[in-house]
């Protein structure tokens, strides 16, 4: 993701600061999904479908796809607020929960595949 932003510089800056936040950013990484146990096997499941017959569901593509740019305009102020003292945590939080908030609207749409019957019977409600 690149990110563009325009800055005004006046007196009395700590260069080796801002240049040490700077620094500490880089390379860092942030996701957001599902990761581990059974549940992250059931995302699996429902991104990429199954060979028995599930067709997929790519909450986490779809999120992406739609909200890339979003992100990249949203995390640029506080990439800014770097300049002034702000820390890298405090960066790479609001981007998570950022993320995650979005994923949660995506399956939440539910604009997808619709469920078999059967499993609308079985969960006793059609959203997947």
């Amino acid at each position: 993701m690149q990110l563009l932003a325009d800055v005004s510089i006046e007196n009395n800056i700590d260069f080796d600061g801002m240049i040490a936040r700077l620094e500490a950013l880089d390379g860092k990484q942030v996701t957001a999904g599902v990761f581990s146990g059974f549940n992250a096997k059931k995302a699996m499941w429902n991104e990429y479908g199954t060979a028995r017959g599930m067709p997929a569901r790519p909450f986490l593509r779809m999120t992406l796809y739609e909200n890339e740019s979003k992100w990249s305009r949203a995390i640029v102020p506080k990439v800014a607020a770097l300049f002034n003292g702000s820390n890298v945590q405090e960066v790479t939080s609001f981007l998570g929960v950022r993320m995650a908030q979005d994923i949660r609207t995506t399956i939440r749409k539910g604009d997808f595949v619709a469920l078999a019957p059967a499993t609308i019977h079985r969960k006793g409600h059609s959203q997947p």
